[in-house]
């Protein structure tokens, strides 16, 4: 019994230490009003960036990003001060990839664009009667 004990104490080390950190809050800088400015997240003992917020000065979020490996990586959000989506970008190991979109300050989608691998390919007004 002791060996069982000793066994699924060992496992539950290890499976612990698998787990991926949860990522730490840094307020960087902040508005002279105190509301924080610049957000970063990170993990690991090297501080690795995996996210990055910056807000407005009334405490409305300005845009969030993801990092990985210190680059762009998946989904890049950008709101008007009226909290309404600005635009979205996605990217890859740095470069823009997919199509992303450009709103107008009422929340409606005004331009596509669709990249790949950091090139664009392709750019649509979608206001445009066509």
């Amino acid at each position: 019994m002791p060996f069982l004990t000793t066994l699924f104490a060992l496992l539950f080390s290890v499976a612990s230490l698998a787990q991926p950190d949860e990522p730490e809050k840094h307020i960087v800088r902040s508005h002279d009003n105190g509301n924080p400015y610049v957000v970063v997240y990170t993990v690991g003992p090297e501080y690795d960036k995996v996210k990055e917020e910056l807000y407005y000065e009334d405490g409305q979020l300005d845009y969030v990003g993801h990092f990985k490996n210190g680059k762009e990586h998946g989904d890049w959000i950008y709101y008007w001060p009226n909290g309404n989506r600005k635009s979205i970008e996605y990217y890859q190991n740095g470069a823009e990839n997919g199509t992303m979109y450009d709103y107008n300050e009422k929340g409606e989608p005004i331009i596509e664009y669709k990249y790949l691998r950091g090139i664009l390919i392709k750019k649509k007004d979608l206001t445009s009667q066509e």
